[in-house]
């Protein structure tokens, strides 16, 4: 039968009638809705008189939340609601609510992870761009198999089982993955200020989030290892469909040579050559993002025409006292986000000025053990990478088997009638 005759959507705001303007309530904003199976999390709570005469999406306790804009949708966000102040709840307006009437909560949860669901919603999906939403009748006309309750909630028992195992073993991998990246940028930092000698002779470098360096080390403002640094004008260009790639924040990756110029904005010649005209990014640069976190990093290991966003600047080390790699690495360390937060004084998403960058301290050994650093870095962190893709690539496993499992439970492809559930 088709879902429309088991649930309803967008329940009426006047069941709060009972309740006060001045009462509180919770506001549930797309952040709080789980990308998978769990619940809602940081909700936080509003008076009603804010809400109520909003854009906002009334809810009740034992509603479910389902994302209808992209990429929320196809990323699974949705949520089953409890724990609500006052038993009210108000969401995004991007978010059907749909209230469960002769169907189980939790089998119907399952029902909208499963890809016999998914693809035909995506595919009803209208907008552009970033604006696509899901039509409301691909919820209430998609047709599910006639189930007593009882076969429901079975079904749901026996994936709320499952499920959970996979979602523990994931987890897991990405607390591994999570230490894994520690390990990296601890590694990258130890070796970027103490060197690779552990008998080498120290001296006090005079900054106190540096610490020791060794002996034979300078240290100084970056401006004095620079031939140049800066950003291009403070101006977005008109986009075109054959012209020069135009490289945001979003783009970047560790080597310019993985980024996909394909998917990038193009720019005109003409605007090219208006902006590029204070700094123009050239292998053996790095570029680095300014708005976004700290630590967004490109090193330029090729010669390649494109222009970079105002939200990154371009660093062009002097190749005679810095190597442009050696820098990309001290960049990414403990070290250098320390001293950039002692002149911007702010967290990692501050704005990064070039003139605060001209002022980070540097320890700089000599060019020869600036490319022993950089090799042994470049063979420990791809090593390291490499574990990460491969736990990374399991997790999608898990991930297509929890999908796989569901999307036959919900539709009876397993017949569940006699098994046990733990």
């Amino acid at each position: 039968m088709r879902l429309k005759y088991c649930l309803s959507l967008a329940p009426s705001a006047i069941e709060a009638k009972a309740l006060s303007g001045n009462d509180p309530v919770s506001f549930a904003p797309m952040d709080a809705i789980d990308n998978g199976l769990g619940g809602l999390s940081g909700l936080t709570d509003k008076l009603l008189s804010e809400v109520a005469s909003g854009s906002y999406n009334f809810f009740r306790n034992g509603d479910l939340l389902l994302s209808k804009v992209t990429p929320c949708f196809e990323n699974g966000k949705k949520a089953i609601a409890d724990g609500l102040t006052n038993d009210v709840g108000y969401a995004t307006s991007e978010v059907f609510v749909v209230r469960p009437i002769s169907i189980d909560s939790r089998y119907l949860n399952y029902l909208f992870s499963s890809e016999e669901f998914r693809q035909p919603a995506i595919a009803s999906m209208t907008g552009t761009g970033g604006l696509k939403r899901v039509d409301p009748d691909a919820v209430k006309n998609f047709e599910l198999p006639v189930l007593e309750r009882e076969q429901q909630e079975l079904i749901a028992d026996f994936l709320d089982q499952h499920c959970g195992r996979t979602e523990s073993l994931i987890s897991e991998k990405k607390n591994f993955i999570s230490l894994l990246k520690e390990k990296r940028q601890a590694l990258i930092s130890h070796v970027v200020t103490k060197g690779l000698d552990p008998d080498v002779e120290m001296k006090d470098s005079g900054v106190e989030w540096i610490g020791e360096i060794p002996r034979n080390w300078s240290v100084g403002k970056l401006k004095y290892f620079l031939n140049a640094i800066g950003d291009v004008d403070h101006y977005m260009p008109d986009s075109v469909d054959d012209g020069i790639p135009y490289v945001m924040t979003g783009d970047l990756t560790e080597l310019v040579s993985d980024i996909s110029f394909e998917s990038c904005k193009k720019v005109s010649e003409k605007d090219y050559f208006k902006l590029s005209k204070k700094i123009k990014t050239s292998k053996g640069d790095v570029v680095m993002a300014r708005y976004a976190t700290i630590g967004t990093l490109s090193y330029v290991d090729i010669d390649k025409k494109f222009l970079v966003s105002y939200s990154c600047v371009t660093i062009k080390p002097d190749h005679a006292h810095l190597s442009g790699l050696y820098l990309f690495y001290y960049l990414k360390s403990h070290t250098f986000l320390h001293s950039i937060q002692s002149h911007i004084n702010t967290n990692t998403q501050g704005n990064v000025g070039v003139n605060d960058l001209k002022k980070v301290e540097i320890c700089v050994p000599s060019s020869q053990e600036q490319e022993r650093i950089v090799n042994f870095l470049h063979e420990k962190t791809l090593s390291i990478d490499a574990i990460i893709k491969e736990t990374e690539r399991s997790i999608d496993l898990l991930k297509e088997h929890r999908t796989a499992l569901i999307s036959a439970a919900v539709t009876g492809k397993i017949d569940l009638r006699d098994k046990e559930v733990a």
